[in-house]
């Protein structure tokens, strides 16, 4: 925020709460250009403005400056929370339908081992679909400007996201056989739904 910017800002306030006009704001400011004084001891020197409700402005002027700022620092963390949600999103989409093909060209070995597969892929699907539920809680809390809870959600995605890149390495060359080894890894993704829901919760 520039310094002519906050000068204005206080006058805003003032003006918004009362304490003066719009004439007297814009009076105070056209000699404040020439003068270069702060704009509250103008209008303190006018008589327009006691000291103690000029205090209280900055105060007011102060909070409204932090909750800018936390404002904007909530709409960074949730634009980088964004991007990483989408991308583990689609990375994770893309893993499951590349399996699912894989799986639908593989012979049964024994009655029902296909089934149970794409038993364990649909439970796999738990992870998306919390990713989705993410992007909402993500942009609820952007709007909220709530930037310590997008922290906590953007640390729980980077560290979910070291151990979805090591899961689909371990799973490139897995074996689909047996069938219950094989479905017990994929319970791996729905561990990192379950940690994502605790951290968006």
């Amino acid at each position: 925020m520039s310094q002519l910017s906050e000068k204005q800002r206080l006058g805003q306030i003032l003006v918004a709460r009362g304490f003066i006009s719009p004439e007297q704001l814009e009076r105070a400011l056209h000699r404040q250009r020439t003068t270069q004084e702060k704009i509250g001891k103008l209008l303190i020197a006018d008589g327009v403005v006691e000291e103690h409700t000029l205090q209280l402005t900055l105060t007011a002027q102060a909070r409204l400056r932090h909750e800018d700022r936390q404002a904007q620092g909530a709409r960074l963390l949730a634009a980088v929370a964004e991007k990483l949600r989408a991308d583990l999103e689609k990375l994770s989409l893309d893993l499951l339908k590349e399996w699912q093909q894989r799986i639908a060209r593989l012979p049964d070995r024994e009655g029902g081992e296909r089934k149970r597969r794409e038993a364990a892929l649909r439970l796999a699907m738990d992870f998306p679909r919390a990713l989705t539920a993410a992007q909402e809680r993500i942009e609820a809390r952007k709007r909220a400007g709530e930037a310590t809870r997008l922290r906590r959600t953007l640390s729980a995605l980077q560290m979910i996201e070291k151990d979805f890149v090591a899961f689909r390495n371990s799973i490139a060359s897995v074996s689909p056989y047996p069938v219950n080894d094989w479905s017990a890894r994929w319970q791996t993704l729905g561990d990192f739904a379950k940690e994502l829901q605790r951290a968006i919760a």
